[in-house]
């Protein structure tokens, strides 16, 4: 077994705080990196739920993503995300249905029956 000289030993002790620095720093970027993508992954799924159960449906489903990641930094996605699971699906897009009329009422025109009370 080779002894190692004291010279090695201190030029390697020397290396020792750049690199320890220089792997955190780079530890820190990618630590910042994987919570971005858990959060996007997070929002993205959020968001196609939101147009599965017809909530802003509008929206295209990058725009909706890039708002929600933006309520996030604001702390409300949490909240977003209840409300979202609360809602049933196609909640919004059916508001009511008119059934027949059966009060046999003798107008002739939705308006008249309106007023006098047989539609509505």
């Amino acid at each position: 077994m080779d002894k190692i000289s004291n010279a090695k030993i201190a030029a390697v002790l020397a290396d020792v705080p750049g690199t320890i620095r220089k792997l955190a720093e780079e530890n820190k970027e990618l630590t910042a990196k994987v919570a971005h993508y858990e959060l996007r992954g997070r929002v993205e799924k959020i968001a196609s739920e939101m147009h599965r159960k017809n909530i802003n449906s509008d929206i295209e489903l990058g725009d909706l993503a890039d708002n929600l990641e933006k309520q996030a930094s604001e702390g409300k996605l949490d909240a977003i995300e209840q409300a979202v699971g609360m809602v049933a699906p196609d909640m919004g897009t059916k508001l009511a249905q008119l059934t027949g009329d059966d009060r046999g009422t003798s107008s002739s025109s939705d308006l008249e029956r309106f007023i006098v009370g047989g539609v509505g």
